[in-house]
């Protein structure tokens, strides 16, 4: 039998999980929009940016805990068969995910209101930002394949993430390098590595999103690929 013929019939299932899937796409677009508005508050200086990202944190961590009891309701109430068992997990995990993002986001905030009251270089400020471009742009097709459960999209996800958190690295280690160069600009220095850890922590919460689309659709748990224990445990089977 087929895993498309393995589909509830039991009243308000249907309606249940489409609800679910709504309000983490609310949460979705609630962190993207957190994102955008730390990187606004960042490049511009902007205290409104950076408050507007703090006060809808508030918003994005009563969602996670809805879509957390909504989903938990779901799989006691209907015990959902194969996909939409895997749909239900992955999305209360979704969750957690862009709530992880949030708080990195208003990390990112609050880094940003400490560096306008100093000056930081132009040119260093003008390369983190592209690379903040970067970040939200594979957190956005992560979300997008989520959704679609497009394990294509996933794939250029997953294919781009060592390379974009390396890259974070690069912008840690050289900020600590200027700090120890230029010890009088520690302040902003310092705030700009936070920046910087933050952005490659949001790259491989992207990579998580990517896993868990895998896993609706394939079935598959491809975290932590080059451990040598889940290796012998696949081998056992």
């Amino acid at each position: 039998m087929s895993e498309s013929s393995l589909k509830h019939h039991l009243p308000g299932f249907d309606q249940a999980l489409d609800t679910l899937k709504e309000d983490v796409t609310l949460m979705a677009n609630l962190v993207g929009r957190n994102l955008a508005n730390a990187r606004a508050g960042f490049a511009e200086r902007d205290e409104d940016f950076s408050a507007a990202v703090i006060a809808d944190d508030d918003e994005v961590d009563l969602l996670e805990k809805q879509v957390d009891r909504l989903g938990t309701d779901i799989l006691m109430r209907y015990q959902p068969l194969i996909t939409d068992l895997r749909t239900v997990l992955a999305t209360i995990k979704l969750s957690n995910i862009l709530e992880r993002t949030s708080n990195h986001a208003v990390s990112i905030a609050r880094r940003s209101r400490k560096l306008a009251e100093t000056p930081s270089p132009a040119d260093e400020q003008e390369s983190l930002l592209t690379h903040f471009d970067g970040v939200i742009r594979l957190f956005s097709e992560a979300i997008v394949a989520f959704r679609d459960v497009d394990t294509v999209g996933a794939g250029r996800v997953l294919g781009r993430t060592e390379s974009l958190a390396a890259a974070g690295r690069e912008f840690v280690e050289s900020f600590t390098e200027r700090l120890e160069e230029q010890p009088f600009g520690s302040r902003t220095y310092v705030n700009l590595m936070a920046i910087a850890q933050s952005l490659e922590e949001i790259t491989y919460l992207a990579e998580h999103i990517a896993h868990e689309t895998v896993y609706i659709a394939e079935a598959r748990d491809i975290r932590h690929p080059h451990n040598t224990l889940t290796e012998s445990e696949e081998t056992s089977r």
